[in-house]
């Protein structure tokens, strides 16, 4: 069955990704607005362990890379791009990378299972074969 031209597990996926994008606009958007951490209830001291003296870099690496990054993997993704899946599954991918860091870096966050919930989503349904072969000139 196919809904909007799309497979349901590519649209899953897509909704997946584009959960992840809003929660990195917003989150990244307030760590560059407020690199203290203040906004969105995160203190300096946190910090303590990585090389950052504030959340800027981490905010602007989150607004772009998870951000605006997973956002155009959706629109490739709905658009039937080839290469969509396997950005999708690279964004899953940075994703755990991300926590990992995170985690190296003492954070203890109430994200943190959402997050790796919507990475291990990511990476599982980015190599389904129906993602895969997913493609806008497919017969029903």
């Amino acid at each position: 069955m196919r809904l909007r031209g799309r497979h349901p597990e590519t649209l899953a996926l897509i909704a997946v990704l584009a959960q992840l994008s809003v929660r990195a606009l917003v989150g990244g958007a307030a760590l560059i607005a407020a690199p203290s951490g203040r906004i969105v209830g995160l203190s300096p001291a946190a910090l303590g362990r990585t090389p950052f003296a504030d959340y800027l870099v981490p905010g602007i690496v989150l607004f772009a890379v998870f951000g605006v990054g997973s956002g155009a993997v959706c629109y490739g993704l709905y658009a039937g791009r080839e290469r969509a899946p396997a950005a999708a599954a690279a964004v899953g991918l940075a994703l755990l990378g991300w926590l990992a860091v995170e985690a190296l870096a003492g954070f203890d966050r109430p994200t943190l299972w959402l997050n790796l919930a919507t990475a291990v989503a990511a990476v599982a349904l980015a190599t389904r074969p129906a993602v895969r072969g997913d493609d806008r000139g497919a017969p029903p």
